[in-house]
């Protein structure tokens, strides 16, 4: 049986998913939607492939925007286009 302290946790853990997911989909940019957000304990792990360094580096600062986020973990991998031959 879990404690009410854990249950706490996890209750603020997957709202601050939430919170993230959602303010990562406002900013309107597709390849955003589509990226995994784990936190636990504050600690948000962000995994996924964008398109473009820019949509990285705006993922990286949306999460640190977000209130309750005590640390950002990046597993986000930019898919480069392939050169035309």
């Amino acid at each position: 049986m879990q404690s009410l302290a854990t249950l706490q946790t996890e209750f603020e853990d997957r709202d601050l998913e939430r919170r993230v997911v959602n303010y990562l989909a406002g900013r309107h940019v597709p390849g955003l939607r589509h990226l995994s957000v784990r936190a636990e304990a504050g600690i948000v792990t962000l995994r996924g492939r964008v398109q473009t360094f820019y949509e990285k580096q705006l993922c990286q600062a949306c999460c640190r925007r977000v209130a309750g986020v005590v640390q950002f973990v990046d597993a986000v991998d930019v898919a480069y286009a392939q050169p035309v031959a």
